[in-house]
């Protein structure tokens, strides 16, 4: 295991939680996790939105006194109350960021990271939450429908509140030209139309067909965003949550730089943008070594 060394790359950050935005002051935001600021500032499970009144009384209890704590006594619908906060979050990162564009992740995590929110009760079980129900599978489904239209409310009244091609889209977890062309039709449908009022969509590179592939998948968009931890994960089968297997872990393996050169060839040609995301780049000499090589001087971390 490589140990921590002197940074050789610029970096961006990625944004988590609401608390960054008083310590960014000095690094651009490269990246917005929608899921991290649904579970650090929202905690509410997605699919509460469709679903609220089949809730157990505790949760709903607990629901309402979420929004009186937002909202005092006012009265908010829930889905206003989720659409308001993000909005919110979005402008003022946005705000923050300046003239740069703002790239915004959809909220699609695995549901592992989803039962960690209030009214995880309707979350139903997966046998390997890393393969399941996540990214653009997950949008298309029929109990997620919902909450994915909200938060492309969010997303339009957070573009049109700062100026419309400030804020940009990344789509995580794409598994085929299928599922990337029902994101592009889906997107459009919530009236985000890739290329309408400059609106910029990426894809994150989490799966190695994404890399094997590229030259087809840059087609459906507008950039890449190299997820390197978890092309690692799946190129390699590693299994990063498992601590006796921990020693094994290789984001340098020469598998991953081959497929992270495939996608930066690809991209290149087609001069579209190709972000490395990478939050544990400190620990990787080997890797900085080579992006610098390869012409990559920033990475998000």
């Amino acid at each position: 295991m490589t140990t921590q060394t002197e940074l050789m790359l610029a970096t961006t950050a990625v944004l988590h939680n609401a608390q960054q935005l008083t310590t960014l002051s000095n690094e651009g935001i490269g990246l917005v996790s929608l899921d991290d600021l649904i579970a650090t500032e929202i905690g509410i499970h997605p699919l509460v939105f469709t679903q609220q009144h089949i809730l157990s009384d505790t949760t709903q209890q607990a629901l309402q006194q979420k929004i009186a704590d937002q909202y005092g006594q006012q009265t908010v619908a829930l889905a206003e109350y989720y659409v308001a906060m993000l909005t919110e979050l979005l402008v003022a990162a946005a705000r923050q960021q300046g003239k740069a564009p703002l790239k915004v992740q959809l909220a699609g995590a695995n549901a592992g990271c989803r039962r960690q929110l209030l009214g995880a009760e309707l979350e139903s079980t997966e046998v390997n939450p890393l393969l399941g129900l996540r990214g653009a599978s997950l949008y298309t489904d029929i109990h997620y429908k919902t909450s994915f239209a909200l938060q492309c409310e969010a997303i339009k009244r957070a573009r049109a509140a700062v100026g419309g091609n400030t804020i940009e889209l990344v789509v995580p977890f794409v598994r085929t030209f299928s599922e990337a062309a029902t994101m592009i039709d889906l997107l459009a449908e919530q009236g985000l139309c890739r290329g309408a009022n400059g609106l910029k969509v990426h894809m994150l590179c989490s799966v190695p067909a994404n890399a094997l592939l590229a030259d087809t998948f840059i087609h459906y968009f507008d950039g890449f965003v190299a997820d390197v931890t978890q092309l690692a994960q799946l190129a390699l089968g590693q299994d990063f949550a498992n601590a006796i297997l921990h020693y094994r872990v290789d984001t340098q393996n020469d598998a991953v730089m081959q497929l992270l050169k495939m996608l930066l060839a690809v991209a290149g040609s087609a001069s579209k943008e190709c972000d490395i995301y990478y939050d544990a780049i400190s620990q990787a000499p080997r890797l900085q070594r080579w992006l610098m090589d390869h012409e990559v001087n920033t990475v998000i971390c």
